[in-house]
């Protein structure tokens, strides 16, 4: 083992340096490595433990819906996105698709459908005023005239 490497106690490899994040206000390494760490993270919000949250427990506490209901949502969309009607496409930080996304009423909390990212990203930022989407459309119309 070189200067360069360093061994992860929980997996048992000898790995480049680069595989491990510092310590906290040191340039020692933390151990374990980082696809380590990685794996535990995830299979903590797969059960519902630690730090993180799990899904269930943000359906359950955000919108009032059991794992249940939304795979039955999700069924029933045939899981694509209830506004444009494709997958989703949006990667998460570990590089699979990320779920649909539970489109609510901010006011009144009333759970609607599913969007995938970039639709629930408009949505949010339309907010409750659907004329914006007609001077949104107005803009981009014009502009394209511009460029054709």
């Amino acid at each position: 083992m070189g200067p360069d490497e360093v061994f992860c106690r929980k997996c048992g490899e000898t790995k480049p340096r680069v595989a491990f994040y510092d310590q906290p206000h040191s340039t020692l390494p933390r151990r374990p490595c980082k696809a380590c760490i990685l794996t535990d993270k995830r299979a903590r919000y797969a059960a519902g433990d630690g730090d993180r949250v799990s899904h269930a427990q943000v359906l359950r506490e955000k919108y009032n819906l059991t794992s249940a209901q939304y795979e039955q949502m999700l069924a029933d969309q045939k899981g694509r996105c209830a506004i444009c009607g494709q997958l989703e496409t949006a990667r998460g930080r570990g590089g699979t698709p990320r779920r649909l996304a539970v489109d609510h009423d901010h006011r009144s909390g009333v759970v609607r459908q599913l969007l995938c990212h970039r639709c629930n990203l408009v949505t949010w930022a339309v907010g409750e005023n659907p004329a914006l989407l007609d001077e949104v459309r107005a803009y981009l119309d014009a502009h394209a005239r511009r460029a054709g």
